[in-house]
Parts: structure tokens; C-alpha cells; sequence
């Protein structure tokens, strides 16, 4: 393994180091405070300068995350909650919204509240407030390379209704910048169930300011409503927080590369190409990239969330003839990676594997090319 430039064998690694958490691991906490009191959570650090935390008792989803002591995700005004506060009528979700690196929403329904076939539906599901079970965190060998692992299964069921399983694996290695996040969803209930997912990752201030960029391999990129239609042309820019602008959320229509993995990379700052987050996930069993962005005060938020559906709610999804199925006894998987990037060597090769080459040459040019219309920056095969 590769740590501060050099490589490593773990013999050579174990001559110099009292013990492993010298340089990283796993270890577990609880919250002891306010409404975050009771919920654990299990840190994660690499040799590399990242570190997140994954909570068991919120789906295990990722609350905190920094790479080298910068954040790299925005954290709500509504603070971490445990999930006995969670309401799922309308949008109560909003009071129990942490933010954080990755909220989980689903299973059988995400998006907006709706009804449908008579069943009332609140905003993004339960998915991010069940608490996981049988949970197991490692820190493993494999020759000179060690893995970090975290995994659990987390179940939305009722009472004759559906019965949707969650098969939770996250992962690092003790030299890495990345996390790989792999889910498989299981019908064990008795009939055909819908299942609806969005990875809701919220990017925030320091990673995310007024100079950050959105390089997108969507193959079409459509606005959810009038508001973010006018401002399409600058769906890739970011802008100073402004109390007076809404919310806008644009749907992309990812395009798969020969593996199957649809890429989306947020560069911090254009001009200094220091830092970047590139997402890559299955295209095929997640089709969408959701982008929700605010500039609001206190919610200077950039979320990018893989998905298997837009966000209209599950009435609309069904309507449009889009809403997925999962009959008894069949399962999805999902696969989703979160990479840091740092310097033009490693984020110049990220935007070209997302198929902009012309934007890589624009990385770091102190006056980049814009429209004449709108002033975005833009190239002719990307342009939405």
C-alpha cells in the first residue's frame, strides 16, 4: 500500500507502529447529547487523510466526512437526530434531515410526498431513520493490503404490506480517499413491491463554494420545474449564497462508459484544480442523477444523488410508467463510489473519463470560455 508517497509492505508498516490506530481503523461512539443522544455511530480513518462516520441506527448512512481536516459535506440546521424522531407524515422529514455525505431514501417510496392507492406517502421514505441489524465492522489483511468494512442489513416492512431488505456493505483501505458504498435490495414479503432509491450526497462549504464546477456524463440534462428551467444554462456553477434564490433541482439522464458506470465530478475550485469529488455508480440499475442545489443562508447545499427514479413522488413515478418492481424472491444491486481527488494529476484523468475533454483543458485557465448569451462555461457535447 501507498502512504505519504511510498510504498509499504504491512511488515515494514507493523516495525514502525505501536498499534493499527496509529494510522487509521474503525472505531465505535455514541452521541450523548440533545437529540442526537443514543445514536452510534462507527468513525472510519485512512492513512490518507479521509475520515467518516457511519451510523448503524440511521440505515448506515454517512453523517460526518473530511478529507485532510477539510469537510467535504454540508450538516442541516436540523442537526443529527435519533430516529425515534422521525415523522413520516408530509414533509416532517425535514426536521430529522442531518445532511451529511449520504442519506439514504427509499425503499418503497422517495421524492416527494403522494398518495398512492390509497396510501399516504411523506417525503423520501423511512430508508435513512431504520435502525440496522446484525452490523459488523473489520479491519482485515489481505496480504499487503488492508481492508476496512462496515456492513449490516436494514428492513422496511409492515403488517401485510411490503417487506424490503437492504443488504448495507461500506468500505475503504487503510491507504484509501475513497468509500464504496454496495447495497442489495431483497423482496421477502409476499408480492410484487415497488422499491424507489435515491442516494441523496450533500456536498458543503469548504469543498463546495462560488468557484466549484459540475462536470456531468448525463446524456440530457432537464429541469424538474419552471424555476430551474430558467437558469438551465448555469446548472454547473455554483454561486454566492443568496437568501433571495430558491432551491433548483435538475434531472440527469446518465450515460453508462463500457463498465457500466455512470460519472458525475464536483471540482472545489476551477481556477486551482486542488481538490474534487467524483461519484461513479451502475447506470443500469441506477439510470438517474438527481442535482439538488441551494445558495440559501444555512443551506449551501449541493446535493448529487444517484438514483432509480426522479423525485415527483411515487404516484407520479407510477403514472409515467417508470416506477420498478421487485417481485418475491428477486433483488437489485446497487454500487455507488465517492473518490477524493487531489491535484490536476488525478482530477484531469476524472474529467476525462467522464468524457470532457475540452472542459480538462479548461481546468486551472484563468479566463475559460463562456457563451456569449449567458456567460456559462460550457463545451458543444456537453452543453444541456
Amino acid at each position: 500500500m501507498k502512504i505519504l508517497g511510498r510504498e509499504w509492505t504491512r511488515a515494514a508498516l507493523e516495525q514502525r507502529i505501536g498499534a493499527l490506530s496509529q494510522l487509521g481503523g474503525i472505531t465505535r461512539f455514541e452521541y450523548s447529547e440533545g437529540k442526537s443522544r443514543g445514536v452510534v455511530a462507527l468513525r472510519v480513518r485512512t492513512a490518507a487523510g479521509l475520515e467518516f462516520s457511519v451510523l448503524p441506527d440511521r440505515g448506515l448512512d454517512i453523517f460526518e466526512a473530511s478529507y485532510e481536516g477539510r469537510s467535504l459535506c454540508w450538516h442541516s440546521p436540523a442537526g443529527l437526530s435519533h430516529p425515534a424522531y422521525y415523522d413520516p407524515r408530509g414533509t416532517e422529514w425535514l426536521k430529522t434531515f442531518s445532511g451529511g455525505l449520504l442519506t439514504t431514501c427509499g425503499l418503497t417510496t422517495a421524492g416527494s410526498p403522494s398518495s398512492d392507492q390509497s396510501e399516504e406517502l411523506g417525503l423520501h421514505g423511512a430508508a435513512s431513520c431504520i435502525p440496522a441489524e446484525h452490523v459488523e465492522w473489520s479491519e482485515k489483511w489481505q496480504g499487503d493490503e488492508l481492508t476496512l468494512s462496515i456492513s449490516g442489513k436494514l428492513r422496511e416492512s409492515s403488517v401485510f404490506g411490503p417487506n424490503l431488505v437492504n443488504h448495507r456493505q461500506i468500505q475503504t483501505t487503510l491507504d484509501g480517499s475513497s468509500i464504496d458504498i454496495s447495497d442489495r435490495i431483497v423482496n421477502e414479503g409476499h408480492a410484487s413491491s415497488p422499491v424507489m432509491v435515491v442516494y441523496h450526497c450533500n456536498f458543503g462549504f469548504p469543498l463546495l463554494n462560488e468557484h466549484s464546477r459540475i462536470y456531468s456524463r448525463a446524456n440530457r440534462i432537464e429541469a424538474r420545474n419552471e424555476h430551474a428551467q430558467r437558469y438551465l444554462d448555469t446548472w454547473s456553477q455554483l454561486e454566492p449564497p443568496d437568501a433571495n434564490m430558491e432551491e433548483r433541482c435538475y434531472y440527469h439522464r446518465m450515460g453508462a462508459l463500457p463498465e457500466n458506470n455512470a460519472r458525475v465530478v464536483l471540482v472545489s475550485d476551477e481556477a486551482s484544480h486542488n481538490l474534487a469529488v467524483e461519484l461513479s455508480f451502475n447506470a443500469e440499475n441506477l439510470p438517474w442523477l438527481v442535482e439538488w442545489k441551494s445558495i440559501l443562508p444555512r443551506h449551501y447545499v449541493l446535493g448529487l444523488e444517484p438514483a432509480n427514479c426522479k423525485v415527483d413522488g411515487r404516484r407520479k413515478q407510477r403514472e409515467s410508467g417508470m416506477l420498478r418492481f421487485l417481485e418475491p424472491g428477486q433483488s437489485v444491486e446497487h454500487h455507488l463510489r465517492i473518490q477524493v481527488l487531489v491535484g490536476r494529476d488525478e482530477i484531469g484523468p476524472a474529467l476525462e473519463r467522464c468524457n470532457t475533454a475540452e472542459r480538462v483543458e479548461e481546468i486551472g485557465r484563468s479566463e475559460p470560455r463562456r457563451s456569449p448569451k449567458t456567460g456559462h462555461r460550457w463545451s458543444p457535447e456537453n452543453r444541456p
